[in-house]
């Protein structure tokens, strides 16, 4: 009798088990229903607008380049002793609040006298990141030669984040976005605009400024009378010519700083340097410091101090012309 018993016991408990793996499921997957919330990163989009929890709100400014609307972050003049504008151009894989970069310098060129403004540009195109944002239009429209008409209208709806790149390509859209903060300043008679570029944003100032001497009869790059490239990147997918051949299409007085001392970083550096030797009357100069990602508070000043001391100089040249 004990034997059945305990044979019976036995017989619930298997009976019972499949239960358990039941409601282990359900258990399960209830923590992977609310989303988890994605890190702030990237640079493609409006990070500016994704930051307004760290953004005062009497910073954040709506600028227009065409159908594309974004927001910059603008600090004016703290000084008191105005001394002119600065547009901050950040690197491809940071944002304009990327810390001791972009975001060093437009918390402390306003303590000196400059009005400053940091806009975001598109990310450039390269090999890693095919022309994503712009092929589905075109493929969708593809597979549906019945109904022309519903074609388009389906991915200008799916693809709005887009929309205002994919009609004039990554490159002229972000030298939009440029030019839309350069009339920013020129509406509020700005005379004395510097623009500052990291890594890719350097090409791109230096681009725009060859667009604009270029198709001037007097090659005026008004109202920008600097450039000030940090790290540049000598070439970059979306722009035909190398920084070494557009640089001497102005006389911009430009300072440029290398924050590497490897062989190839040198390497660039020389041959930009060797590429506006014949303009013997322009300012160029070349500056080599440590990094500045990462470093301690007092290179992060350091980097600061230097770029705000040729800021300085190159405003005293000018008046004393």
């Amino acid at each position: 009798m004990m034997f059945a018993v305990l044979c019976i016991t036995a017989a619930s408990a298997q009976t019972q088990t499949p239960t358990a793996p039941a409601t282990t499921p359900t258990q399960n997957a209830a923590p992977a229903v609310p989303a988890p919330t994605p890190p702030l990163s990237g640079t493609t989009g409006n990070n500016n607008s994704r930051y307004t929890d760290r953004i005062p709100p009497e910073q954040l400014i709506t600028l227009e380049a065409g159908a594309d609307k974004f927001q910059a972050r603008h600090i004016p003049d703290l000084s008191g002793k105005p001394r002119g504008a600065a547009i901050v151009l950040h690197d491809s894989g940071q944002h304009p609040n990327w810390p001791f970069t972009a975001a060093a310098l437009i918390d402390d060129l306003p303590l000196h006298g400059w009005d400053t403004l940091n806009i975001e540009l598109q990310a450039p195109a390269d090999s890693s990141l095919p022309t994503a944002p712009t092929n589905p239009p075109s493929t969708a429209a593809n597979p549906a030669p019945p109904t022309p008409a519903a074609a388009p209208a389906q991915p200008a709806a799916n693809n709005q984040p887009a929309a205002a790149v994919a009609p004039l390509g990554i490159e002229p859209q972000a030298q939009a976005r440029i030019v839309a903060a350069m009339k920013y300043f020129s509406d509020q008679q700005q005379r004395n605009v510097v623009l500052i570029g990291f890594g890719s944003g350097a090409i791109r100032a230096a681009e725009l400024m060859r667009q604009m001497a270029t198709s001037s009869s007097d090659k005026s790059t008004a109202p920008i009378t600097a450039l000030i490239m940090v790290a540049p990147r000598n070439t970059l997918p979306g722009i035909e010519m190398d920084l070494p051949k557009i640089l001497p299409a102005t006389e911009l007085p430009t300072l440029d700083v290398t924050l590497d001392s490897e062989p190839q970083a040198r390497a660039d550096a020389e041959l930009r340097r060797r590429a506006v030797l014949h303009q013997r009357t322009r300012i160029y100069r070349q500056m080599e410091l440590p990094p500045v990602n990462n470093t301690s508070d007092a290179q992060h000043s350091g980097f600061v101090k230097r770029i705000r001391a040729w800021l300085q100089r190159d405003e005293e040249n000018s008046m004393g012309k």
